[in-house]
């Protein structure tokens, strides 16, 4: 691929021009980004630096909605320390975490002594990604942090990773808790996400309208979970056929 195209030929050509636009303009999706990670990461007191699952995924799990994990995969997208992941393993999936973070990946990898995780760190939007498509794919706060743009890759991703008759899980924020409200066409003008993307069940049922829907809404509140009011989630199964 031409890195610094004069004219535009190609999809990707479009897709890398667009990310020049939100350089220092809070996409932390790429490699770049990655001591901003760190630096979140690493404060004891963050939301984020945490051991505690997400309270829709354990809610899911008791309302029966989740594939059985016997002898199933789970991919976690943006793993970050891995807590998810680490409930996910308790459960009987056989987990891979990804994230971009090489400090992520190591912590996590530190707290899953007592487990059997894969971690991998890797770009999901820009860099191969040598994975075998999952039962179940799960992503904790990485989406809404994708400019416009890369929501096109992210959906071609998932159509990859996701296999036919899987589930697949998301956490966003949530309008008028976190997150900016500005349109697609505002952000790009700006070249500033603003912190990250706020998406309300309707947005999430719109763009990923090619799965089925299964359940969402407001992230749930259940002690012992991580679970906040800013967050929206839901939870979609791909056609099997």
């Amino acid at each position: 691929m031409n890195p610094d195209p004069k004219r535009l030929g190609t999809l990707d050509e479009l897709l890398t021009t667009l990310d020049t636009l939100f350089e220092g303009g809070s996409d932390w999706t790429t490699r770049e980004q990655s001591t901003h990670w760190q630096s979140i990461f690493s404060q004891p007191e963050h939301p984020l630096n945490s051991d505690l699952p997400d309270a829709n995924l354990t809610e899911w799990q008791a309302r029966g909605l989740l594939p059985n994990p016997a002898s199933r995969t789970a991919l976690d997208l943006g793993c970050g320390l891995g807590r998810n992941a680490r409930w996910l393993a308790r459960q009987g999936y056989r987990v891979t975490g990804l994230d971009l973070s090489a400090y992520a990946v190591a912590e996590a990898q530190r707290r899953t002594a007592d487990l059997t995780v894969t971690y991998l760190e890797a770009d999901l939007l820009r860099g191969p990604l040598p994975l075998p498509p999952a039962d179940l794919v799960y992503d904790s706060g990485c989406f809404h942090h994708l400019p416009p743009h890369r929501r096109l890759t992210y959906l071609s991703v998932l159509g990859r990773l996701l296999k036919p008759g899987g589930h697949f899980g998301i956490c966003t924020f949530a309008p008028g808790r976190m997150g900016s409200e500005a349109t697609d066409v505002e952000l790009l003008r700006r070249g500033s996400l603003e912190g990250g993307v706020a998406y309300s069940p309707d947005d999430l049922r719109g763009i990923f309208s090619d799965l089925d829907y299964v359940a969402g809404g407001p992230m749930p509140q259940l002690a012992g979970t991580f679970c906040h009011d800013f967050l929206n989630v839901a939870l979609f199964r791909r056609p099997a056929g």
